[in-house]
């Protein structure tokens, strides 16, 4: 248990106290290896009555109602304090009146009389994005991949997980039906390959979407500024503007709520984005898409006006070209050309992703339908590998998230390969690059 913990202690405070204050006998001082331990450690326990009392000292935090009853005179070296029914509830050291509230986790939580000795929160029920039990099930469960907790999605609903920090539509079925472009694949492939170490600094880094749903845009851009850079042999390389899409591109989009694949690269066909520095990013921080600040310069036909007031050169792109699922065909596209957009399934598990080759675990099967509810996330395929580390080699995809560096592996994150793992290789999108100017005097990919 990690920090979810707290919200089952805080729930059963006064009805533990009175539970085990009457109890007697030697509990942390027969526990073995040690009797105490330091700090948190929700490993440091022992049998009582049908549950388990604590040993160490995090269990003293607030009225000690989940210590075991021998804890103070044994780990402490002091008297138990006397059991005192107050009309209040306990958190994290400080007391709370009846009717006072507190935020635990993602749920609120009110101080309540449940009884006349017996003083609770009573919290709400939403399905939190960082849930303890869920890490310690796939951490336990040797699935090949770690998880971890993330202050970042502390606090947050599964609901606002998937509302802010994915943002891709599932491709419609006219989407879908779009043909593949035939690839060859007889040429021989290594067993790894990353584009960061051919292309070198042609790869633009991964980047932080923030609370704003709009993978969609995020993962277009990336793999257009990447593709420029490839085909322009670096003299075209700069970030381009997702905030540009998300602003500007308002039919059939929703902005930081949401948009279409296909849609994003005719507006990058058709009309082009800005680079990062015209346009900088900023509805992460604010959830909201913002107004369109481009405006077209007077003096040259195709050139823009940066929200700064300087000009820029919108950069434009061919119509975007579909790959084949098979595993083979992508991977050959990407030895190529370079990295490709892919479009997957987000669960509950995967934003705890810390590190190896994810798989979507089946640790929510049994839970009722709010605990499974999933979203979609499109990101870029940079590459690819075998893992090695468990005795069965697993074939993965490298991927480059936009949820920041300090989620995953730097940012990144590996998938099972070859399985169509959530979906992933289902809709695969990559992009000519044309470092011509068009008759629009607007930069090409």
């Amino acid at each position: 248990m990690i920090v979810f913990w707290t919200f089952s202690i805080v729930i059963l405070l006064s009805s533990v106290s009175c539970q085990f204050w009457d109890l007697r006998g030697d509990f942390c001082k027969h526990r073995r290896p040690e009797s105490c331990c330091p700090d948190r450690n929700d490993e440091c326990t022992v049998p009582i009555l049908d549950t388990l009392c604590y040993c160490d000292t995090f269990c003293n935090r607030t009225s000690g109602a989940d210590c075991c009853p021998d804890f103070w005179p044994t780990c402490l070296g002091i008297k138990r304090p006397d059991y005192i029914v107050t009309q209040q509830c306990y958190a994290n050291g400080k007391s709370y009146d009846v009717g006072q509230t507190i935020k635990i986790n993602c749920n609120k939580c009110t101080c309540r009389q449940k009884s006349p000795t017996n003083y609770d929160f009573v919290c709400e029920q939403k399905v939190c994005l960082v849930r303890s039990e869920l890490i310690e099930s796939v951490n336990s469960g040797n699935y090949g991949w770690r998880a971890s907790n993330y202050s970042f999605f502390w606090g947050k609903t599964l609901e606002e997980g998937i509302k802010y920090r994915l943002g891709t539509f599932k491709p419609t079925a006219p989407t879908m039906a779009m043909n593949a472009v035939k690839i060859r694949t007889k040429k021989a492939l290594p067993e790894s390959f990353d584009t960061r170490q051919k292309w070198h600094k042609l790869i633009h880094p991964v980047r932080d979407q923030g609370d704003c749903g709009a993978s969609w845009a995020f993962s277009s851009t990336a793999l257009a500024a990447d593709r420029l850079a490839i085909q322009s042999r670096g003299s075209a390389k700069m970030a381009l503007s997702p905030q540009n899409l998300i602003s500007c591109q308002t039919r059939g989009q929703g902005g930081c709520k949401g948009g279409h694949l296909d849609r994003a690269w005719f507006y990058l066909r058709r009309h082009g984005v800005a680079s990062e520095e015209c346009y900088p990013y900023e509805s992460g921080w604010t959830k909201d898409g913002g107004l369109c600040s481009i405006r077209k310069a007077r003096s040259r036909h195709g050139h823009i006006i940066c929200p700064n007031g300087q000009e820029d050169t919108l950069h434009k792109s061919t119509p975007a070209y579909r790959i084949g699922p098979r595993e083979e065909v992508i991977m050959q596209e990407i030895f190529r050309n370079g990295p490709v957009q892919a479009t997957f399934k987000v669960y509950n598990d995967f934003f705890l992703y810390r590190g190896g080759v994810y798989r979507h675990t089946p640790t929510l099967d049994n839970k009722p339908e709010p605990y499974r509810e999933h979203g979609w996330h499109s990101v870029r395929i940079i590459g690819w590998g075998v893992d090695r580390s468990e005795r069965r080699p697993v074939k993965y995809w490298l991927c480059a998230n936009s949820w920041g560096r300090l989620w995953g592996e730097d940012g990144y994150f590996r998938i099972v390969r070859g399985e169509d793992e959530c979906d992933i290789e289902m809709f695969i999108i990559g992009v000519w690059a044309n470092t011509k100017n068009n008759n629009n005097n607007a930069v090409g990919l």
